[in-house]
């Protein structure tokens, strides 16, 4: 793998609030104003575009492994199942994006908190993330990973615009590359679609949850139906297969990034990884025609790499006996390899800049000209159909605009397939403002898809730029992240492909992370912010020379070849390719000098021979409208005032339609070629008499029809040697005739002409029809918004559902804890509201106020009491006014005696909402006083009854004394106190 002392890491302020904000905060404001996202989706792409040295970034590799986790409506249960199987210290870092309620504080950290020991926390604006932390998206944001940071974006206004997920995953393929992750869950759109694509295309992993666990599977069947996804898998699963394919990384055994590219001859070395990993792209080549020698080696090793932890397999020899006993592997490599991946006007800024120049293209231009586009390498086309948008945008401002045709390209047959399709899904709205989206795109269950016109206008076709032809008298060229999979050498070979393809000071624009050097011959700088380039017309020597055979004789081969049994690349087959390739080459045109430095190929002579020395022709489709036109046919066309058409009866020379129509309908009916001869026509003064001849072109080109034009000297009508004598009895039948013929000639013209009249009513009408088909198409629209919005509305209130579902059970865990307290504690308990209308009780009082569960409501003075306590309302009243509690000692009718403890009812918002009254049964209390106060008065008595017979001792005592001291004796009973 790449050293990541290699990788040149910004500053974190200094991507936190990344250079060119003030760019990009006015690039988002003008966004919100054509209801795009307030952040480009693109903004990191183009910021760090010095960086991203490889389709697969260098860089990535010395950032933290980052999990993107996307889901709406139902993924709540998905995300616990998912922390609950991840161990506390995995070393990654969690990101979880879901479509929250802007209205509503969300409780997600709090109950992901409870599945996972690892740190759960809101994400904050600039927040640096670490390990083994898992950051939630808070309402109301758009959340995007700008270098390790965290970045916080306000949402969008417009509701319906689903594309949080989808812009998180796209900015964290582009900061984290290969070690990013992008896991997919359960929701109602399909938003995540996009951004996995952009995962897979830096080299990420990407997952989605198996549509038959997801409570919605919407969001991942989306994601599946791209091909993008990596694996399908439960929520418990994913954690698991996560930490072995972050584990195996540092196991993979692998030849060096920096070696021979594979284009050249292989190096005389022992090294068994290098010749495992040309001979799996022997094999790839063998087994699908495609070649990758030209490509950079790091690229290759690195998708290499990717599917050898996919499939869990660690060394490169393995992989090869994987790749030849699974057949499905192959095509996965494959696509890994061409990563057929873009999006709608990818960095909104350069299509800006580009647009601005449109208006050079047509410059000069009429409507006998024509707009030539080219988009190599589109991938699934939405940057072709981009530049129709900007195109055909142009062209309506213009009174008479030249005819527009614009060419797709790509290796991916499958992604051409989608392009011709031109179905996109709904998160398309992050890319196309909601103007373009109702002038170029029709809605539909599926998502949208491109209106026919437009599509109509872009013709798709499978192309090898470095192998087919390329092609010609281009007036602008688009290939945006090609040129950075390539080698130098291929690199050099397609900017000479693309100055041979554009006309003179044609325009080409490149990705944010391509360039032409400084000084080339063939293009100098327009903008070299924006990568926009004008050709610089120079001499050239011929068209440049396809490297070996082109992708169409490949797969023939390819195919002759598996007829015959497996292919085993090796040795044989690199011969054998050279051997095809070199004879490739032999067969290029020789080319022809005339007339000074102008060349002609033999293709181009034998054609303008073809047109000199052959009658006049057009070709025309089954609509009779013109397809190609040859040279001197236009002498028997003519164009009026009024919309310019190209159906070949409405321009045909006027004496010529009546026949011409009947000759066409014939021949596309019966399928034979039909003839009229000598019909009549003037033509520059001149009569002159016109054969003409319909061919069908049968299984060349189904539908199409060839018309040839012959025109001969005009006959003669009047005396003369070689004019035959006639009789005198049938001049006047002939005449008649004639005047007859001529008469319904007339009717005819006549009637064709109501015929026209009455095409030209109809297709008003059908304007009219069209018209107000555009207004049902609106309010289609308008309810398709409508049903939009209450989808998120929904989304949001399921995922409220399910916070509001884990409060329930919250609160009944709660209410089983207080029931059992209570139960406990077996205290009689009695809540009243402010009316002393009886709420709620516990079974311990029932028996003291004869309640059952009907007596709910019912104002507790009503019910008869068992107990003594007639001051209860008195006493209610005051504790509801004064909120002080009042304690009275109460018996009931068996001799029971309780504690009434009266006090005013609070909510956790410190409102009073009633009286809560409560009995403690202090029956025995009660007796345990009575018997001690039968005790202290027995011993009272006792007391009092020692107390009397001593005071009389003491006075007989005191008698006895006085008596002795009469008699003159001592005391005999001295006493304490008189001592």
């Amino acid at each position: 793998m790449a050293d990541p002392e290699k990788s040149k890491n910004p500053p974190p302020d200094a991507v936190a609030r990344a250079s060119g904000e003030a760019d990009r905060e006015e690039t988002a404001t003008a966004g919100v104003a054509r209801g795009l996202p307030a952040v480009a989706p693109d903004f990191i792409e183009q910021e760090q575009a010095e960086e991203i040295d490889n389709s697969v970034p260098t860089r990535g590799y010395a950032m933290v492994p980052m999990i993107g986790l996307g889901g709406s409506a139902g993924s709540i249960a998905a995300l616990q199942e998912f922390f609950k199987a991840m161990p506390a210290d995995p070393g990654m870092v969690f990101v979880v994006i879901m479509h929250l309620s802007p209205e509503h504080e969300s409780a997600m950290p709090e109950l992901l908190q409870r599945c996972t020991p690892m740190r759960v926390m809101h994400a904050t604006d600039g927040m640096r993330v670490e390990t083994n932390t898992v950051y939630v998206i808070p309402p109301a944001k758009h959340l995007t990973s700008v270098d390790g940071h965290l970045r916080l974006d306000d949402l969008e206004p417009e509701k319906g615009k689903r594309v949080a997920v989808d812009l998180f995953f796209r900015s964290l393929a582009d900061t984290h590359g290969p070690h990013a992750t992008a896991i997919v869950l359960s929701g109602a759109d399909g938003d995540g679609a996009i951004g996995i694509k952009r995962i897979k295309e830096r080299g990420g992993l990407t997952i989605a949850q198996d549509p038959n666990e997801a409570e919605h599977p919407a969001m991942p069947q989306s994601s599946i139906a791209t091909g993008m996804v990596d694996w399908v898998l439960h929520a418990a699963e994913m954690p698991t297969r996560l930490l072995d394919y972050r584990a195996r990384e540092a196991r993979l055994k692998l030849p060096p990034e920096e070696g021979p590219q594979p284009a050249q001859a292989p190096p005389k070395t022992d090294d068994q990884n290098e010749a495992a990993l040309r001979e799996v792209l022997a094999f790839l080549r063998a087994r699908t025609g495609r070649d990758f020698s030209y490509y950079k080696r790091a690229t290759i090793v690195r998708r290499v790499s990717r599917r050898m932890q996919i499939n869990a397999v660690e060394g490169l020899s393995d992989y090869l006996s994987f790749l030849r006993t699974h057949p499905g592997e192959c095509g996965a490599l494959l696509q890994d390899l061409l990563i057929s991946v873009t999006n709608f006007f990818r960095d909104r800024d350069a299509f800006a800049a580009l647009e601005a120049h449109i208006p050079q293209i047509f410059k000069n231009k009429t409507p006998s000209d024509t707009v030539r586009v080219w988009a190599p390498a589109c991938a699934s086309g939405e940057e072709a159909y981009s530049l129709a948008m900007l195109v055909v945008e142009h062209a309506r401002t213009l009174d008479a605009p030249p005819p527009i045709q614009i060419f797709g390209c790509d290796l991916d047959d499958s992604a051409v397939q989608l392009a011709r399709a031109g179905v996109y899904p709904e998160t398309i709205a992050a890319d196309v403002s909601e103007e373009r989206l109702r002038r170029f795109f029709t809605k539909e269950h599926r998502g949208y898809r491109v209106r026919r016109e437009v599509r109509e206008m872009v013709l798709f076709a499978s192309h090898d730029l470095l192998r087919d032809a390329p092609f010609s008298r281009m007036d602008l060229i688009s290939c945006r992240n090609l040129l950075i999979y390539l080698n130098p050498e291929a690199q050099k070979r397609v900017l000479d492909i693309f100055h041979f393809a554009l006309k003179p000071h044609g325009l080409l624009l490149l990705g944010s992370s391509e360039a032409v050097d400084e000084g080339s011959a063939l293009f100098a700088a327009l903008d070299k912010k924006h990568r926009i380039y004008v050709q610089r017309p120079a001499q050239r020597m011929g068209v440049p020379v396809p490297a070996g055979a082109s992708t169409l004789l490949r797969a023939i081969e390819a195919q002759e070849k598996a007829r015959g049994g497996p292919v085993l690349p090796g040795r044989s087959f690199t011969a054998q390719q050279q051997a095809s390739d070199g004879r490739a080459s032999s067969l290029l045109l020789s080319e022809l000098t005339r007339g000074g430095d102008e060349r002609v190929s033999m293709g181009e002579l034998h054609f303008r021979l073809i047109e000199r020395f052959a009658p006049p022709s057009v070709v025309v489709n089954g609509d009779y409208d013109i397809i190609h036109i040859s040279e001197k046919a236009g002498r028997f066309l003519q164009f009026s005032g009024g919309e310019p058409t190209t159906n070949l009866l409405r321009v045909v020379h006027p004496m010529l339609r009546l026949e011409l129509r009947t000759a066409l309908f014939q021949a596309a009916e019966t399928k034979v070629p039909v003839e009229v001869a000598r019909v009549p026509v003037e033509i520059e003064g001149e009569r002159r008499a016109v054969d003409i001849r319909v061919s069908p072109a049968r299984e060349l080109a189904p539908g199409f029809l060839l018309v040839v034009f012959e025109m001969h000297a005009a006959v003669e009508t009047t005396g003369g040697e070689n004019q035959p004598v006639s009789r005198t009895e049938p001049e006047p039948i002939v005449r008649q005739l004639e005047r007859e013929l001529e008469t319904t000639k007339a009717h005819l013209r006549d009637t064709v002409e109501q015929y026209e009249a009455s095409s030209e009513e109809m297709k008003a009408s059908n304007e009219e029809l069209q018209a107000m088909n555009e207004e049902l198409r609106s309010a289609s629209e308008e309810l398709e918004t409508s049903r939009e919005e209450l989808q998120s509305i929904n989304e949001e209130l399921a995922t409220v559902n399910q916070e509001l579902k884990s409060k329930v059970e919250e609160l009944g865990h709660a209410n089983s804890d207080l029931h059992n307290l209570m139960s406990a504690t077996a205290i009689a308990t009695v809540f009243l509201d402010r009316n002393l209308r009886i709420m709620r009780y516990t079974p311990t009082a029932a028996p003291l106020f004869n309640l059952i569960p009907g007596d709910l409501g019912r104002p507790l003075a009503d019910l008869r009491l068992r107990i003594d306590y007639l001051e209860f309302a008195n006493d209610a009243v005051r504790v509801l006014d004064r909120l002080t509690p009042i304690e009275h000692e109460v018996r009931d009718n068996e001799d029971r005696w309780y504690l009434a403890r009266l006090l005013p009812y609070r909510t956790l918002d410190d409102h009073i909402a009633g009286v809560v009254l409560t009995f403690v049964d202090i029956t025995r209390g009660k007796k345990a006083e009575a018997e001690v106060r039968a005790r202290n008065e027995e011993l009272e008595r006792f007391n009092k009854a020692a107390v009397g017979r001593e005071l009389r001792m003491v006075e007989l005592k005191k008698e006895v004394n006085e008596l002795a001291g009469r008699l003159g004796e001592p005391a005999r009973y001295p006493l304490a106190f008189e001592t």
